[in-house]
C-alpha cells in the first residue's frame, strides 16, 4: 500500500465554476437526434435521395428519408423547389389524377415510439380544398393514430397530438392523399411532449444533474463553416444545410435561439464560437448584434421578432477554432489568422464593446509557443482569453504497445499538460500591463475515432486529473470545456439514443466534481510516490516524476472541506493521510467518501450494464487517514461536527 500525505498551504483562492464547463457541436448525433428531440429525419423534405447508377428501384423524387405508398390510384410525386416554404429547400408534391378506390402517399419508417404523449403537425397547401389523412401505424400495421385534415389554397400548419395504446420500434408515420387532388407537404415535425426545452427529456435531466456552468456552441471544426442566419428564424423556413466539416446535414432546427433558450432554463453561460474559418467580420458582427443588441439595431430588431425582445447578453466569444490545424476550413498561419482576427475584433466590438474576446491559442497538445508569441505580438491587449485544446492519447500511429504502458502514459499526460498551461500563461502575461487569461475549451482522452475507449474508467481517471490541474490553476483559466456533452464522438459523457440516456464514467467523474458547490480553493502539497514513463504512445512524450496520487482541495458553501484524490496505481492502494480537521470529542473524524471504481481501467457503462458509478462511504477518521481503492476517482467531504 502506497503511502500519501496531503498538507494544507494556507494559502485560498476563489473558485471559479467555469472550469466545470461543457461544449456541443453539430458533429454526428451530439445535437440532432442525441439532443434535440425530433423523430422525424429530413422533415422538410429538402434533400433529395442519392440514386448510384445502375440501380433502378430508386425514387429521387421522393425525399431522402422517406418512401412512397399507396395502390391503385394513378399519381404523379415530385420535388418541388418553388412551392418550399424553407429557404433553399423543396416541398414534397403529390397529384392524384384517376382515383380508383385506393390512394397515395409518403411515409417514414421505423420510428420508436414509448406509451407517452406526442404532438406534431405538417404544413399543407392543396390546388382547391383536398382531404388529408395522417395515419401513425405500428410494425404490423395496426393503427396508432389517424386524423384527417382538409388542406386548402393556402400554406397553412395542420396541427395534432396523441398517446399510443403501446410501445413500438418499427412506427411509421404516413401521410395519405385518399382521392384525387393535388397537395404540397412540408416541415412534417413529430416530438415527445415531455421535452424539455426541445431536448429530450431523459437527457436534459442528465445535463441538468451536471449543473453546467457554460456550454460552447456550435463548433468546433463546424464553426467554421456554420452561417448563424441559416439558425434563425421561424423554424420551418430555416435552410437545410450540409455539414461541410463532419458529413451528413442538419435542419438548423437547433438554432441560435434554442440554444440560448436552453442555456436560460439550466441557468448557465453561453459561449459561441463564430465562424472564423469561412465567415466574415460582418457576419460575425451581426451574430453579436443579433444577440446583444437592443431592439431599435437591426438584428435585435430581428431577435425580437423572433420572440425575444430582451438582449441575451452572451459574453464569450471564441474566435476562430483550431485555424492552426491542416484539417480546419480556414486554416492559416499564426501571422495571417492575427491580423486577420483584427479585423473581426474591430467589428464585433462596436457592436457591443463589454463582450469578452477568446482567441485561438496554438495546438495545446503540442509544447511550442510559436503561434502564442506571435498571437500576443500581433494582437496585444485588443484580446482577452487565449484557448487551447487538450486531447491525450489522438492516435498511436499503429504500433502496438501494452495496455499498461498506454494508461500510465493517459494518466500521467495531465502533468504534461499542467505544463503546457503554466508555459502560456507565462508567455502571454510576461511584461504586459491587462492579465490575459486562458481557457481549455476542448479537453478529452481524444482517441481514435470510434474506439469507445474514451468511455471507459481509464478516461474518466484522465478527465478527473484534468480537473484537479484546473482547480489547481484556477487563477489562470477564464473557463474549460469537456468535449463533448452529448454522443458526437464516443467521448460524448452523455450517451443518448431514441430518448433515452445514461452517463458515462467520466460522467459521474465530472458530476462529482460540479455538484460539490465549491467556494474557495486550498493550496495543497501531496507527498505522493512517482513513476515514469519511458515511450512516446501517440502524442504523449516519455514523461517523468508524475505523481501516482493527485490531488485538489476546496471548501464548499457549508464550511466543508473537500477533496479530490485520483489514485492511478493500476494495483496498489492508496492510504491518504490528510490535514487537520473538524473531530468529535474522541479526536476523530468523519468522512464522506464518494468513489468511481471498476475492477478493470477498461470498464465501461452500458445499456446493459452499469458497471461506473459513485459508491458513498461514510467512514471515521481517528487518525486522518483514507484508504482509497487502486486506478480510482475520489471525493472525500469532512462532514462539520453538526453531521457527526
Amino acid at each position: 500500500m502506497r503511502k500519501v500525505t496531503i498538507k494544507t498551504k494556507g494559502a485560498q483562492k476563489e473558485m471559479n465554476p467555469l472550469i466545470f464547463g461543457h461544449f456541443v457541436e453539430f458533429m454526428r448525433d451530439c445535437i440532432d437526434e442525441g439532443m434535440w428531440s425530433q423523430l422525424l429525419k429530413n422533415r422538410g423534405f429538402d434533400k433529395r435521395k442519392d440514386i448510384p447508377a445502375g440501380v433502378v428501384d430508386g425514387n429521387p423524387n421522393v425525399a431522402e428519408g422517406w418512401v412512397r405508398t399507396g395502390c391503385k390510384n394513378a399519381f404523379e410525386i415530385t420535388l418541388d423547389a418553388k412551392e418550399s416554404i424553407a429557404r433553399d429547400g423543396y416541398a414534397q408534391h403529390i397529384v392524384c389524377y384517376n382515383d380508383y378506390d385506393g390512394y397515395v402517399g409518403i411515409a417514414q419508417e421505423n420510428l420508436v415510439l414509448e406509451q407517452k404523449e406526442y404532438d406534431g403537425y405538417i404544413w399543407l397547401k392543396a390546388r382547391e380544398e383536398t382531404r388529408v389523412l395522417l395515419l401513425i401505424r405500428d410494425g404490423q400495421g395496426r393503427e396508432l393514430f389517424s386524423r384527417e385534415f382538409s388542406a386548402e389554397t393556402n400554406w397553412k400548419k395542420y396541427s395534432f397530438a396523441f398517446c399510443p395504446d403501446r410501445a413500438c420500434r418499427e412506427a411509421v408515420f404516413e401521410i395519405r392523399l385518399p382521392g384525387e387532388g393535388e397537395i404540397w407537404l412540408d416541415g412534417a415535425s413529430l416530438m415527445p411532449s415531455d421535452r424539455r426545452a426541445g431536448i429530450w427529456r431523459e437527457v436534459y435531466e442528465h445535463i441538468e444533474a451536471l449543473k453546467p456552468p457554460v456550454i460552447r456552441y456550435p463548433g468546433g471544426c463546424f464553426a467554421d463553416c456554420y452561417h448563424f442566419a441559416d439558425g434563425i428564424g421561424a423554424i420551418d423556413e430555416r435552410p437545410y444545410r450540409r455539414n461541410r466539416h463532419w458529413g451528413g446535414y442538419t435542419d438548423n432546427s437547433f438554432g441560435t435561439d434554442e440554444f440560448l433558450a436552453l442555456c436560460e432554463k439550466l441557468g448557465c453561460e453561453p459561449m459561441i464560437c463564430i465562424n472564423f474559418g469561412s465567415g466574415t467580420p460582418q457576419e460575425a458582427a451581426n451574430w453579436v448584434e443579433y444577440c446583444n443588441g437592443s431592439a431599435d439595431t437591426a438584428y435585435g430588431k430581428m431577435r425580437a421578432q423572433n420572440g425575444h425582445p430582451e438582449p441575451y447578453h452572451v459574453k464569450y466569444w471564441d474566435l476562430g477554432n483550431e485555424i492552426f490545424g491542416e484539417w480546419e476550413i480556414g486554416h492559416s498561419s499564426s501571422e495571417d489568422y492575427s491580423r486577420r482576427y483584427m479585423e473581426f475584433y474591430r467589428q464585433m466590438k462596436e457592436k457591443d464593446d463589454t463582450i469578452v474576446f477568446m482567441v485561438c491559442g496554438g495546438e495545446g497538445d503540442c509544447r511550442s509557443q510559436d503561434w502564442n508569441r506571435m498571437v500576443k505580438q500581433v494582437i496585444g491587449d485588443h484580446m482577452d482569453v487565449l484557448c487551447l485544446h487538450m486531447y491525450a492519447l489522438k492516435s498511436m500511429e499503429g504500433k502496438r504497445f501494452r495496455n499498461e504502458d498506454i494508461y500510465y502514459a493517459v494518466a500521467g499526460s495531465v502533468k504534461k499538460y499542467e505544463e503546457i498551461l503554466q508555459e502560456s500563461w507565462h508567455v502571454m502575461n510576461d511584461g504586459t500591463e491587462k492579465q490575459k487569461l486562458l481557457a481549455v475549451t476542448e479537453y478529452n482522452l481524444g482517441t481514435i475515432i470510434d474506439s469507445y475507449r474514451e468511455q471507459t474508467l481509464e478516461a474518466a481517471i484522465f478527465n478527473a486529473g484534468m480537473l484537479n490541474m484546473f482547480l489547481r490553476n484556477a487563477e489562470k483559466l477564464l473557463l474549460c470545456n469537456y468535449s463533448d456533452l452529448v454522443n458526437g464522438w464516443p467521448g460524448g459523457c452523455i450517451v443518448s439514443r431514441d430518448g433515452h440516456a445514461f452517463g458515462t464514467a467520466s460522467y459521474y467523474a465530472l458530476k462529482l466534481y460540479a455538484e460539490s458547490d465549491l467556494g474557495t480553493i486550498l493550496e495543497i502539497e501531496t507527498d505522493s510516490p512517482v513513476y515514469d514513463t519511458e515511450e512516446q504512445i501517440g502524442n504523449i512524450e516519455p514523461l517523468s516524476a508524475v505523481p501516482v496520487v493527485d490531488a485538489a482541495a476546496g471548501i464548499n458553501s457549508a464550511g466543508e472541506q473537500i477533496y479530490f484524490v485520483v489514485n492511478r496505481s493500476l494495483e496498489e492502494e492508496a492510504e491518504i493521510c490528510l490535514p487537520h480537521m473538524d473531530c468529535q470529542e474522541d479526536g476523530s473524524s468523519l468522512a464522506e467518501v464518494t468513489t468511481l471504481y471498476a475492477p478493470k481501467t477498461s470498464d465501461m457503462n452500458s445499456w446493459e450494464e452499469q458497471n461506473i458509478y459513485p459508491q458513498v462511504t461514510t467512514l471515521a477518521l481517528p487518525d486522518r487517514k483514507v484508504c482509497l481503492k487502486p486506478h480510482s476517482v475520489n471525493r472525500i467531504r469532512i462532514l462539520k461536527k453538526q453531521e457527526m
